[in-house]
């Protein structure tokens, strides 16, 4: 049978039927004229090449294939039913449910604190996986297989859409006595034991062209592939560190200082991206939500 050409209306109608035995009655359950129920049944004795409601009596019977059709049929409804009915509305002190999402380890220092918080007073069975960002984080968007990526912003592909969270600028990090001024000249500042964070650091790329640009380059002692060790690092040693700005308040106790940039750089934006098909998904607007939040960063 095509079920390209069968009006789903005649599913409907053949539960009603099959379970009231009835035509009155079963129009009566559809909210229909006892003329459109008739002619729902005859259309359904077409398909099915039977008669489905015999006469036995005053009133009428199951033929055998309509009998075998009851359950199925009911399933059938139900399950249509779930189709088209309005989405549960999503209660985050009872849901169970785990969000994966992609973030460098500084965003990960932001967002934990504040965000454990959030979820133990209004999420408690709600699980969070983080994973570390990689260069394939848009396809893996797209493809469902991470719910949302925290990081710098940049030019999103189509399926994907953004919110900014808040906006960071880049300075230069030393431990507390460290040699170095308040200020610094672009050749004082390449003269400096650099540590660097890379792959997907914020600095590489910009600050070694400003500085080739001006005929010097810098000595890059340590290249590690996440803030937090790189912080640790400067910490107890002469190496300089290029880093966002908010991440020094995230880490009070290292009591490292910061001087500005001897590059012109602007602020850059930081935002949450998911994926279209998430977008209007109440977990998912309660969990960017969420973050917000725990950045405090205006909802």
């Amino acid at each position: 049978m095509n079920l390209a050409g069968i009006d789903t209306n005649l599913v409907v109608a053949l539960d009603a039927l099959l379970k009231e035995r009835n035509v009155t009655r079963a129009a009566k359950r559809l909210g229909l004229g006892q003329s459109a129920t008739s002619h729902a049944l005859a259309r359904l004795r077409r398909l099915f090449g039977d008669a489905l409601l015999v006469k036995a009596g005053r009133g009428l019977v199951l033929s055998e294939r309509a009998a075998a059709l009851v359950e199925p049929c009911s399933r059938a409804v139900a399950e249509l039913d779930r189709l088209f009915s309005e989405p549960a509305v999503f209660d985050p002190r009872a849901a169970r449910r785990t969000f994966r999402i992609l973030a460098t380890d500084n965003l990960e220092v932001y967002v934990l604190p504040r965000l454990s918080a959030i979820l133990a007073k209004e999420a408690p069975f709600v699980d969070l996986r983080f994973h570390q960002l990689n260069a394939d984080w848009a396809t893996a968007l797209v493809r469902g297989e991470f719910e949302l990526k925290l990081g710098r912003s940049y030019k999103l592909s189509s399926g994907l859409r953004s919110e900014e969270l808040f906006r960071d600028r880049l300075v230069c990090v030393a431990r507390r006595g460290h040699p170095m001024g308040r200020r610094l000249s672009l050749r004082q500042y390449a003269a400096l034991s650099h540590i660097v964070v890379t792959p997907g650091g914020p600095d590489p790329a910009f600050v070694d062209e400003a500085l080739a640009g001006a005929g010097l380059e810098r000595r890059v002692a340590i290249a590690v592939p996440h803030f937090l060790p790189a912080l640790f690092a400067v910490s107890v040693s002469d190496s300089v560190l290029t880093v966002p700005s908010r991440l020094l308040a995230a880490v009070p106790a290292l009591r490292l200082r910061s001087v500005p940039l001897p590059i012109r750089v602007a602020e850059y934006a930081l935002s949450q991206v998911w994926s279209e098909r998430h977008d209007a998904d109440e977990g998912h607007r309660w969990l960017r939500s969420a973050i917000r939040r725990a950045l405090n960063t205006s909802s």
